[in-house]
This record gives C-alpha cells, structure tokens and sequence, in this order.
C-alpha cells in the first residue's frame, strides 16, 4: 500500500486542478456572457423603441433568465 500512496497523490492532485479549472473557466465563462448581454440590451434598449422584453425577444433570452437580466439592469 505505501508504494501505490506516492503514485496515487499526483493523479489526485492533477484530477483536482483540472475539475478547479473547468470550474473556474465556467463561472468566468457565464459572468463575462452576462455581462455582454447586459452590454446589448442597453445598446438596443438604447438605439430602438422596443421594450426590455422585446429586446430579449430579439436576443433570445429564455425566460427563466429574464428577471437576472432585469436586475442586472437595475444595478447599472
């Protein structure tokens, strides 16, 4: 057993340092696409007479989505 820890400690190691990784990709991943899509709702809300709801309409945000863009919207 004790010849199995040392090979078995650089594979976990290396296992977590991946699942962090994609972890972090992910999350870094989902606040730069809200932040672009905040970014295009402003600039159509912006330069056309649509409402909020049909500027997410014309990006395709599901509805389930809506009210995180609503409040990002309020914060800026």
């Amino acid at each position: 057993m004790t010849e199995v820890m040392p090979q078995f400690i650089p594979v976990k190691l290396d296992r977590d340092k991946k699942e962090t990784t994609k972890e972090v990709t992910e999350e870094v991943t989902k606040e730069t696409t809200e932040k672009v899509t905040r970014d295009y709702l402003l600039n159509i809300l912006n330069t056309t007479n649509l409402t909020l709801d049909g500027a997410m309409d014309l990006l395709g945000i599901p509805e389930a989505d809506r009210p995180m863009y609503k409040d990002l919207l309020k914060k800026k």
